[in-house]
């Protein structure tokens, strides 16, 4: 760790008190404690804690234990992975809670779409696919997620990777998953504001994705994704995550996308300083921007395989979490590297901080 803990400048010099009485030896002296620190300005904290706040790791149900020791650290949160979750996920999450780093809890995150991606099926119930309630009418689409979304904050968990703004466009990888809501723009628009409604009725964050619009690609597991220019994805794709955010919608997950006109060369939305900065100037300043899984393919094409140069580079050119699945184990060590040494500027990483505690602040997760 940096000498700049948690602590800073406020709480670092301890008062030596000589006793007043006569001839009173050193060994007599009164030492008076440092003031509790203020944990919740990140000015305050050492890079190591800034680092672990912008990352997310993922973890099954049963593995949650071994994420201990970076929440420990200050990680940001724990995506769920896997469909083997059961009720008894409630106290694994409150135990690794309680062991955040000075109470700066992590937030839980699960995708939570419906159909076959659906991290909580056995712990609370089926849901259908978004194909299937992109058919019903709206009101019936809230209805369906705040009582999930219930339940899901009832386990603990604080946020959903739903819904879905893709347009499905038969033959590709989104449509055939039947992960979307529709192929019109202004239906889907009116779908994932109706569903992220429903989840904020219940005090979980909803987070649509995949930014900047999914539905003309493949399966971006392997390699980026090519979608059509960004003229045409102003018309269409992005259509329905412009709406959501003119509708009260706040995070947005980015997808490792190639995007002619808009991306750099060999260069996914995912850790694009152009792309990011788009969605910075749609979503506004105060949203929130998470990468989907840097594991993936799609996202370390380009850096060598390298998931933790991927997750540097994210960070450089604006999301505010980095998604991690599977990497290396001392993810948080090289992110901390890259703040020490002045490749992701500590002022640059405090902003993100802040805007994250923001949100854990709003779904009570932290005082």
């Amino acid at each position: 760790m940096t000498n700049r803990g948690f602590a800073g400048k406020r709480g670092l010099v301890s008062s030596l008190i000589v006793a007043l009485s006569l001839g009173a030896s050193p060994a007599n002296a009164i030492v008076v404690a440092d003031p509790v620190p203020d944990y919740t300005v990140p000015a305050n904290w050492t890079d190591e804690a800034l680092a672990a706040q912008t990352i997310f790791v993922c973890s099954s149900s049963g593995s949650l234990k071994y994420r201990l020791n970076d929440v420990k650290r200050g990680l940001g949160g724990i995506a769920l992975v896997g469909n083997g979750a059961s009720k008894s996920i409630k106290s694994q999450i409150k135990y690794i809670k309680s062991k955040a780093l000075h109470g700066i809890t992590p937030v839980i995150a699960s995708d939570e779409e419906g159909g076959d991606v659906q991290r909580l099926r056995h712990a609370i119930h089926r849901l259908p696919s978004a194909a299937t309630m992109g058919t019903w009418p709206d009101s019936k689409i809230r209805k369906t997620a705040f009582a999930y979304g219930k339940k899901m904050k009832a386990l603990g968990v604080d946020i959903a990777f739903s819904p879905v703004a893709d347009l499905s466009v038969p033959g590709y990888f989104i449509s055939r998953a039947r992960r979307s809501f529709g192929s019109k723009p202004d239906v889907v628009s009116r779908k994932v504001v109706a569903w992220a409604d429903g989840l904020k009725d219940a005090d979980i964050l909803p987070v649509v994705k995949h930014w900047p619009g999914h539905g003309h690609s493949a399966d971006t597991h392997a390699v980026p994704g090519k979608v059509p220019a960004l003229a045409k994805l102003i018309t269409k794709d992005l259509v329905p995550f412009n709406y959501s955010f003119e509708h009260g919608v706040t995070a947005a997950m980015v997808g490792h996308l190639l995007v002619p006109g808009l991306t750099e060369p060999n260069t996914p939305t995912s850790r694009s300083k152009a792309a990011l900065e788009l969605l910075r100037s749609q979503i506004g300043p105060d949203g929130l921007i998470i990468t989907d899984s840097l594991s993936m393919g799609g996202a370390t094409k380009g850096v060598k395989r390298n998931i933790a140069e991927a997750a540097i580079r994210s960070l450089e050119a604006g999301v505010d979490l980095a998604l991690v699945c599977t990497g290396p184990r001392n993810l948080i060590t090289k992110v901390t590297a890259a703040v020490t040494s002045g490749r992701l500027s500590r002022a640059f990483m405090i902003e993100k901080v802040e805007r994250i505690l923001a949100y854990k602040r709003s779904l009570g997760v932290i005082d």
